[in-house]
């Protein structure tokens, strides 16, 4: 492993208190949008494991796919999954009142499995559309 630089520490540290920074910040907008409508105290826990499990799934494909970073197609065909990931999670998480976490685990793992066999078809170079 290449050892790092002290430019890209900093550059990974002041990303890391950004990432923080906005994670406080949403929910400190969260919890004020709550007191002014007069919403549950309770944290909206289903839509909270989705975004999760979509951070999970989406970050892992984009680091397991280093090398098409640099192609149009991977980002194409990612944008297309994450619409398609996020409509259909929305449409579902709207007809539910709750959702176990569990669930969130299991189909983690079979998305990503789903993912990287789609980006693995589609960015073959031998399937060139």
């Amino acid at each position: 492993m290449p050892r790092q630089t002290k430019s890209g520490r900093i550059k990974d540290w002041l990303l890391y208190v950004a990432i923080a920074v906005l994670i406080v910040i949403s929910v400190w907008m969260f919890a004020i949008h709550q007191a002014r409508t007069g919403g549950s105290p309770n944290l909206p826990l289903k839509w909270l494991g989705f975004a999760g499990t979509t951070a999970i799934v989406f970050g892992y494909a984009i680091r397991a796919c280093r090398r098409s970073w640099n192609k149009q197609r991977f980002w194409l065909f990612l944008g297309l999954f994450f619409a398609v990931h996020c409509v259909l999670g929305v449409v579902l998480l709207m007809r539910v009142a709750t959702a176990p976490w569990v669930l969130y685990a299991v189909l983690a793992g079979i998305e990503y499995v789903v993912l990287a066999a789609y980006l693995a078809y589609f960015l073959d170079s031998s399937n060139e559309i």
